[in-house]
């Protein structure tokens, strides 16, 4: 028998061939140990051309084959995701519908023709709203025994509660001293509603600095005579108008008064917070859940609706509920103002009435005593945007 040739290079010292398919990215893939066991093999040239390594010595320092194609294309999709995620919210145009109201060929209505059509609508649950009201009523003696002994009222839930209001106006106030404030009006002021009471409760001609100053003197007044008795109605108390930082200040304080008693209606569902804990201490409230399901028909006459045709009648119908509120003298004010601006419309050359031409006439018709009261009274139109000034 032939006897075959054995090698006798130690089994530490064996070149390691790679076997054919291996993956092999570059000879940086091998481990130190490997490199230094091929400097050492260097030097021994006894292994035979033929001779196969054995499998277990192949595969300890061939590292092992890399699954990286999969990963490399893991990681392009997971930021091709994040390149569409964030291209997806970067983009500020905003997909709308293009069925506006100005495509129907229907013609507006004017304010009038609405308000019929509004009031002809039958109203749902008729009677399980008439018995609903009827149940608020009834707790109108409770109202006044609780405003008398320090609390003020403040109602609140669905619905409007204007009727309910003057409800309460009507069959119990009827021979007392009360003042209605239209919170929902939209040129309505805390200058104006403490006007109200100097000129018509207090009975008192004069302007004032500020509407502190105005304040501080109602206070005063009403603290030296203490038969002085007023009730005062606000609708919409929390309405554009009035919730500003200085007017509920105003209306704070002056509800605090013994002798001023408060009954307001707030429908906005974040009025609370125009409150903090001094005001609530100054208004003393006692909440009433008053849901009503009427609709608010008065209170959003004044609101440009996409239904109505634009007009002058809004402006018309602001200026009558304007006129209601002011004093005599006021109103014969605006008057005068009125005749005079309408005389001359056909002038070209009319470019208005200046202070002093109009204080004379308001002088001779006796409605001022000073230019300072009637300098009040142009900012009380101005304010309301009745009339417009220029120097």
């Amino acid at each position: 028998k032939n006897k075959e040739a054995v090698s006798t290079t130690p089994y530490r010292l064996r070149k390691r061939l790679p076997a054919p398919g291996l993956y092999l990215e570059s000879e940086s893939e091998y481990s130190a140990s490997c490199s230094e066991e091929e400097e050492d093999q260097q030097e021994v040239n006894t292994v035979l051309s033929g001779q196969k390594t054995p499998a277990k010595t192949k595969a300890s320092c061939v590292p092992p084959p890399r699954n990286t194609l999969p990963r490399k294309n893991k990681k392009d999709k997971m930021s091709n995701l994040v390149e569409e995620y964030f291209e997806a919210h970067s983009s500020s145009k905003v997909h709308t519908s293009d069925r506006m109201l100005q495509k129907l060929r229907k013609r507006r209505l004017d304010q009038q023709t609405l308000h019929d059509l509004l009031k002809k609508a039958p109203l749902a649950y008729a009677a399980e709203i008439k018995d609903l009201n009827q149940q608020h009523e009834s707790l109108f003696s409770k109202w006044m025994l609780q405003l008398h002994l320090g609390f003020n009222i403040v109602l609140y839930g669905l619905g409007s509660k204007r009727d309910l209001l003057e409800k309460f106006r009507t069959s119990v106030l009827q021979d007392s001293v009360h003042l209605v404030v239209n919170g929902y009006f939209p040129s309505i002021t805390v200058r104006s509603i403490l006007n109200s009471i100097t000129e018509e409760v207090l009975d008192h001609i004069g302007t004032f600095r500020s509407p502190l100053d105005q304040l501080e003197f109602i206070i005063k007044k009403f603290r030296e005579d203490s038969s002085l008795e007023l009730y005062v109605l606000i609708h919409n108390l929390d309405s554009q108008m009035l919730r500003g930082e200085r007017s509920q200040q105003i209306l704070a304080q002056l509800s605090s008064l013994p002798s001023i008693y408060l009954i307001a209606s707030i429908d906005h569902i974040n009025a609370p917070l125009m409150w903090d804990q001094a005001k609530l201490s100054l208004y003393n409230w006692l909440w009433y859940e008053t849901t009503t399901f009427k609709p608010y028909v008065e209170e959003t006459s004044y609101e440009n609706s996409l239904l109505v045709q634009q007009s002058g009648s809004l402006a018309l119908s602001s200026l009558t509920h304007v006129l209601r509120s002011l004093t005599s003298n006021a109103r014969g004010i605006f008057r005068l103002l009125a005749q005079y601006q309408l005389e001359n419309k056909d002038n070209p050359s009319y470019a208005g009435l200046s202070f002093q031409d109009f204080y004379q006439k308001c002088r001779e018709a006796f409605l001022v005593n000073s230019d300072l009261t009637l300098r009040a009274q142009l900012t009380e139109f101005r304010d309301h945007k009745l009339i417009r000034t220029k120097r």
